[in-house]
C-alpha cells in the first residue's frame, strides 16, 4: 500500500487473498504505511469514548463543554434539555468533510452507540442519550446527547 493511493478495506482483503484478514489487520496496515502522529490515535479514540461531565444531572462531552457557553444557553433557551442538546451537538459531516451522507450516517451510528455505552456504564441512562440526526435537506449528519427528542429533526 502506498501513501499516495486510497486503499479500502475491500481492496486490502483482495490484496491479501486471505478470508481471515480482519479490520484490525487493515488498521495496522494503514497505520504502518500512513504518517499519523500518536496524538491523532488518542484523539480519535476519545471521539469514540469521550470523557463525560455531568452538570445539573445532564451528560456533556467534556471537550465540547464550555461553562460560559453553558450559562449563555441556559439564559437564552430557559431550557436545560435544549442546552444539553446544543452543547453536545457535533457535526460529523463537518468533522470529516469528504464523507457521503451515507458514510457519515454509518460513522455517526457507531459514535452514538459508543457514547451510549460510555453513558450507561459510567452514569446510567438518566443523564441523556446519544443519537445521530440526519438533516435530509442539507445532507448534514450530527451526533448529540440529549434527554428529549426534537420533533422537527429526523432522528434515526
Amino acid at each position: 500500500m502506498h501513501n499516495d493511493q486510497l486503499f479500502s478495506f475491500t481492496d486490502f482483503k483482495k490484496a491479501n487473498n486471505d478470508p481471515a484478514t480482519s479490520g484490525i489487520d487493515y488498521v495496522q496496515a494503514v497505520y504502518a504505511t500512513t504518517p499519523l502522529h500518536f496524538d491523532f490515535l488518542l484523539h480519535y479514540a476519545q471521539l469514540m469514548s469521550p470523557a463525560i461531565e455531568i452538570v445539573d444531572d445532564r451528560a456533556f462531552i467534556g471537550e465540547l463543554f464550555d461553562a460560559n457557553r453553558y450559562l449563555d444557553l441556559i439564559k437564552t433557551t430557559q431550557d436545560m434539555d435544549r442546552t444539553q442538546y446544543w452543547m453536545n451537538l457535533l457535526e460529523i459531516t463537518g468533522l470529516f468533510d469528504n464523507l457521503t451522507t451515507e458514510q457519515a450516517i454509518a460513522l455517526a451510528q457507531i459514535i452514538s452507540q459508543c457514547w451510549n455505552s460510555n453513558l450507561l456504564t459510567k452514569h446510567g441512562n438518566s443523564c441523556g442519550e446519544a443519537r445521530y440526526i440526519c438533516d435530509t435537506d442539507s445532507g448534514e449528519v450530527f451526533v448529540t446527547i440529549a434527554r428529549w427528542s426534537l420533533a422537527d429533526t429526523e432522528e434515526q
